[in-house]
């Protein structure tokens, strides 16, 4: 972990509320000139304090406060805190709020996010961070406060905390009601971690119109009427059907026809159940597939002819994160592996993961071919988040799912926003796993100026 600016905080009951006592170090570091005042800034809390410096050499990089003070600024005695300021401010923390939806559950506070979660908490806490978890719904808006949940020794415990310099949203979608959360905590001077969620057909029109980027994007149409996935089946005999705004691999349907055939083949899922079908005609195919398509928005792909494991789709996710330097990196690659008679790999539709490096010996012989692979697989990742952020807003992290066909291809199949990395625990890649919760809470360093 990197050596980051620290300053110790700690009480004193004697002290009058409206002053702040400083090291004669820090104070120096600061340009701090005693007597002067000081605004205290505490994720959106502030505090005008008079500062007094403390000329023994005791204590180092410390500030004193009142206790009252202290509390109503939801510091905690003796613990350190990361720090930025001058002369005239000073910011403690960054404070970091991670935004989902609460279980009701007494030890999973968080549902099946909670351990992660978790994670996310205790690596912001080594790094200096004010760190908590909480659900837009309890903002109070008028005391600038939220009600949330921290992680230490003692487990989960309930508190109130500043609204955030940084939020690091984690919930499932964002309705009308969230969106307003949101733009309401942004005037208020948090900065997010990441934009609203992207719909597959808008990712698509921002790749396309990158030259360099087109031939690893496969042939997609925004559906608007079934006669136009006839079209595409008549060219490739193959193709999926994906809701726009879906995730997960739910509401995926497979449509074939062979040239010898006159019947439209589909499969699809629901509830981890698969289902199959045949249609005679275009009509009879809507509606056998209406109780997964409802009247959502979907795009239609050409089928690339992924990889296989043992008859089981392949495809890579590799996450893409910044940390405190703001810029993209690679953080993991790792292999998903659909299945046993699934049409998509998703993990959580109880597909299991695989090393990269083993899939690819298993594939290609030839050692070059595979560090070629690689190469492009890592420069694909990087372009496609580099262009998507051009359009969609900052950007902390994105998930990127790529495809390998039998000749050694790659092709762009989708960007996740909100992405799970379970995959390298499941490959035991705990070092992976680690890096990959310690940057968000880097990158909010870099986001809130710290």
């Amino acid at each position: 972990m990197q050596n980051f600016k620290m300053l110790s905080v700690k009480f004193m009951s004697k002290q009058a509320e409206g002053i702040l006592v400083m090291s004669q170090d820090l104070a120096d570091y600061l340009e701090i000139v005693e007597d002067e005042y000081l605004k205290l800034h505490v994720g959106q809390l502030l505090e005008k304090l008079k500062i007094t410096v403390d000329k023994s050499s005791k204590n180092h990089n410390t500030i004193y406060l009142n206790p009252q003070l202290a509390r109503a600024l939801y510091l905690q005695n003796g613990w350190k805190y990361g720090y930025r300021g001058n002369r005239e401010e000073l910011f403690i923390g960054p404070v970091v709020g991670i935004m989902l939806e609460e279980s009701g559950q007494r030890d999973k506070p968080f549902g099946g996010q909670s351990f992660f979660v978790k994670q996310l908490l205790t690596s912001g806490r080594a790094m200096g961070e004010l760190c908590f978890a909480f659900s837009p719904f309890r903002i109070n808006w008028s005391r600038k406060t939220v009600q949330g949940y921290s992680y230490g020794e003692r487990g989960w415990s309930k508190g109130t905390f500043p609204v955030p310099d940084v939020v690091y949203p984690r919930g499932k979608g964002y309705s009308p009601q969230k969106m307003s959360i949101r733009r309401r905590l942004e005037t208020m001077g948090a900065v997010f971690f990441n934009p609203g969620l992207i719909g597959k057909w808008q990712t698509h029109r921002i790749l396309s119109q990158k030259s360099e980027l087109l031939s690893y994007i496969p042939d997609t149409r925004l559906v608007k009427d079934f006669a136009q996935v006839d079209r595409m089946i008549k060219k490739y005999q193959a193709v999926y059907l994906k809701p726009v705004t879906g995730s997960q691999g739910k509401n995926i349907v497979r449509v074939h026809k062979t040239k010898d055939s006159q019947n439209y083949q589909y499969q699809y899922q629901m509830n981890n159940q698969s289902y199959r079908g045949s249609a005679h005609n275009l009509a009879q195919l809507r509606s056998y597939l209406r109780p997964v398509m409802g009247n959502k928005t979907y795009i239609a792909q050409k089928q690339i002819n992924l990889l296989q494991s043992e008859g089981n789709l392949v495809d890579v996710r590799i996450l893409v994160q910044k940390d405190d330097t703001g810029s993209w990196k690679v953080t993991g690659m790792a292999c998903r592996v659909g299945r046993k008679g699934s049409i998509t790999s998703n993990i959580s539709g109880g597909g299991s993961g695989r090393h990269l490096e083993t899939v690819l010996k298993s594939k290609f012989p030839d050692e070059e071919q595979r560090i070629q692979i690689c190469k492009e697989l890592q420069y694909l990742a990087l372009e496609a988040a580099k262009t998507l952020e051009e359009s969609i807003g900052s950007s902390g992290e994105m998930g990127v799912d790529i495809g390998i066909d039998k000749n050694g291809h790659i092709w762009f199949i989708e960007a996740n926003l909100r992405p799970a990395r379970q995959i390298f625990s499941l490959i035991g890649e705990k070092e992976t796993r680690k890096l990959s919760v310690d940057r968000p809470m880097l990158y909010s360093r870099y986001l809130s100026g710290f």
